[in-house]
């Protein structure tokens, strides 16, 4: 059996990134492997602490999995998502001991498929960037999620149809322009694929997902990238990722 490894900083870059190419690899017989580096800890209420917020977002991460047609997911690291760079966190590591915890991981699952995040860690978060030059660094043939400009702003237009003057994202989501080649990972039965993908981001945020675009903005709380990004989804295709080979 073919496997694949995937590695991602934080639970649910899992589906915003790879979403659709887990679930093709997956049907098509590969054996789907991840590695993560946070516990994606800032995305839970803080109120809950670290420790209980890596917990729960591990109990959403395994529920993904299931959806998503991955087999098995384990810690890349101890690292601690912060919502950016900080004490022991990704952003802050050297670049070295990330190429290194990489290794071992490829050691470990001996894939003869690795994807990740592209060299603008798809959204320009730090943790991101740092996962995505890390795995570059240790593997050969390395694949890398990204997203097209044009469907960033396209998606941007929508967005202010129902945020009106309200900022959606971080601002660092860009996308990439037509004259970076992407490859895509196109996945077969695009009504099941975009059901379980559309699940999945349920399983992290509900509605995020399945609600229509402007149910999820009248229902408050964060307008943050992962709102931006289920936009590009909808314009884009959920049955589909696309990547550059690097």
């Amino acid at each position: 059996m073919r496997t694949a490894l995937v590695v991602h900083a934080h639970p649910d870059d899992e589906v915003f990134a790879t979403g659709a190419a887990t679930i093709a690899l997956s049907d098509a017989g590969w054996r789907v492997v991840l590695r993560v580096a946070t516990g994606g800890e800032a995305s839970e209420d803080p109120a809950l602490g670290e420790i209980a917020a890596r917990r729960l977002r591990s109990e959403k991460l395994s529920r993904s999995c299931e959806l998503l047609g991955i087999a098995e997911w384990g810690w890349l690291g101890e690292w601690v998502d912060r919502g950016g760079a900080g004490p022991g966190t990704v952003a802050d590591e050297e670049s070295a001991v990330l190429a290194d915890a990489v290794r071992r991981a490829l050691g470990e699952v001996r894939p003869e498929l690795v994807l990740t995040v592209g060299s603008d860690g798809l959204t320009g978060h730090p943790d991101h960037v740092a996962i995505g030059a890390a795995v570059r660094e240790a593997a050969d043939g390395v694949l890398g999620a990204r997203v097209r400009a044009a469907d960033v702003a396209a998606a941007q237009d929508r967005l202010k149809k129902y945020a009106g003057e309200r900022q959606v994202g971080s601002g660092r989501v860009v996308g990439v322009g037509d004259e970076v080649v992407l490859e895509e990972i196109p996945a077969s039965g695009w009504g099941e694929v975009e059901e379980r993908r559309r699940q999945a981001l349920d399983v992290y945020r509900a509605g995020l997902g399945t609600l229509p675009l402007e149910d999820v903005i009248e229902q408050g709380g964060r307008l943050g990238d992962s709102v931006l990004l289920r936009a590009v989804l909808d314009v884009a295709g959920w049955d589909q990722d696309l990547f550059e080979r690097g």
